[in-house]
């Protein structure tokens, strides 16, 4: 007997009326609102020059639930150009004293998912307390902290409504 495997849910969100729902169509959100993607957000495989869609999408509908909550997310950084990120990881590596260390941090640019647009540090440097709002919820909308040495940075490594993965030590750590 041929087993037919059940729909993932497709979750939607309206920025205009702050509304995050999951959807009742076969296909789509209909025209009041924006998928948040049924699947992990892979990096492009051409050049990007802004955040990728369906992240900011992601971030927008947990930005609207934090906010009625009463807690005030941001995204301090999201996608970084090639040279952006390149000077970052300089910087770390006369900060740390050498690329492996650095790379704990700053990955160079090559690696780094935030010239991919698919990477966000929210509420960095001070707000650990908001960013851990985001850390307990972001399943709900696709996104996960990755690394146990930083508290801000959050990436779609996961369809929403998924289990994040455990963290990993740094960046030097594949996550799974």
């Amino acid at each position: 007997m041929l087993e037919i495997a059940a729909p993932i849910p497709l979750w939607c969100f309206d920025s205009k009326t702050d509304y995050f729902w999951e959807s009742e169509l076969l296909v789509g959100c209909g025209a009041e609102g924006q998928s948040l993607g049924a699947e992990r957000i892979q990096p492009a495989s051409v050049e990007v020059t802004e955040l990728n869609a369906l992240v900011n999408v992601r971030f927008l509908a947990a930005q609207s639930q934090a906010r009625i909550e009463g807690i005030n997310l941001q995204i301090t950084s999201g996608f970084r150009t090639l040279a952006r990120q390149k000077y970052l990881f300089a910087k770390a590596i006369k900060k740390y004293g050498s690329a492996e260390e650095a790379s704990k941090w700053v990955l160079p640019p090559a690696k780094s998912h935030h010239p991919q647009g698919i990477a966000l540090d929210v509420n960095y440097p001070s707000d650990l307390s908001t960013a851990k709002w985001l850390e307990v919820n972001g399943y709900r909308y696709g996104l996960c902290r990755v690394y146990e040495n930083e508290w801000w940075h959050f990436e779609p490594v996961i369809a929403p409504g998924e289990a994040c993965p455990a963290l990993v030590a740094n960046a030097l750590f594949e996550v799974n």
